[in-house]
């Protein structure tokens, strides 16, 4: 199904934070403390649930 280019826009930005949160997670920058075992799963799943949204919004259908 098509998407608007704006749905792919928001999906786009959406990926890219959760992508920065989860960097962010798994390494923090200078002076900021690490992340707790909760944190990193829940920005792992985030950017999961992000890059599934990405893959919909440009019709990328799964390999299997």
């Amino acid at each position: 199904m098509p998407t608007s280019p704006e749905t792919r826009a928001i999906a786009k930005l959406a990926w890219e934070a959760a992508f920065e949160r989860l960097g962010n997670a798994l390494r923090p920058p200078e002076g900021y403390p690490e992340s707790t075992p909760e944190q990193l799963a829940e920005c792992y799943w985030n950017a999961q649930a992000r890059l599934d949204q990405l893959r919909v919004a440009f019709n990328i259908q799964p390999l299997h």
